[in-house]
């Protein structure tokens, strides 16, 4: 019955030993823990980038010609991208598209990325990204002068254009230990809701 109420002692040998493995796990399981945080905050920042690259492709397709599409669809982005710790909005693109595999991957759109481009595209990036609604509606200096939202197709007689947008994004990591700093891009290519006359 003493035994059982009073466990015998470690001899004296294994005493620093609970120390010495707690010192030995401790880092493994840090490192652990914080790998799974930083990873799980990045995919977060990927899925709330894919989610609104689709809901801006949705949101554009459906406003057509209106002359505030542009604005509207990056004032949106802007808005949900800033609720997401940990990602800053670098640059949002909307272009014209000849179909819905057409991307700024390759070809004649891959320009779009680095600058507008005259009746193909308008490139987002710095004050443009502010959602400032004074200085847009195609004017001389505005930011959508380039693919102006009105002259796109929305007819079903035309037939309506294709409309892509393209976000890109940087993942900042939360501790930095790992340097899980990443540009992470999305884009969408939808058709424009057509319009009868």
């Amino acid at each position: 019955m003493y035994r059982r109420l009073f466990p015998a002692r470690r001899p004296r040998g294994e005493r620093g030993a609970a120390l010495v493995e707690s010192a030995l796990i401790m880092p493994v399981f840090a490192l652990v823990i914080f790998s799974t945080l930083e990873f799980g905050l990045a995919f977060r920042s990927y899925l709330t980038l894919t989610n609104t690259s689709r809901e801006a492709g949705r949101f554009i397709s459906i406003l057509g010609n209106d002359p505030d599409a542009d604005f509207q669809t990056v004032s949106g982005i802007v808005g949900t991208i800033s609720l997401q710790r940990g990602a800053a909005l670098e640059k949002v693109v909307i272009y014209k598209s000849t179909g819905p595999s057409n991307t700024t991957v390759s070809g004649p759109l891959a320009a779009c990325r680095s600058a507008s481009v005259s009746n193909l595209c308008n490139t987002y990036t710095g004050s443009a990204l502010t959602t400032s609604p004074t200085g847009w509606g195609c004017g001389s200096t505005s930011p959508d002068r380039f693919w102006c939202p009105t002259s796109r197709k929305v007819m079903l007689s035309d037939p309506p254009d294709y409309v892509g947008v393209f976000v890109q994004i940087r993942h900042q990591g939360l501790t930095g230990a790992f340097g899980l700093t990443k540009t992470l891009t999305e884009e969408v290519v939808m058709r424009m809701e057509p319009r009868r006359s």
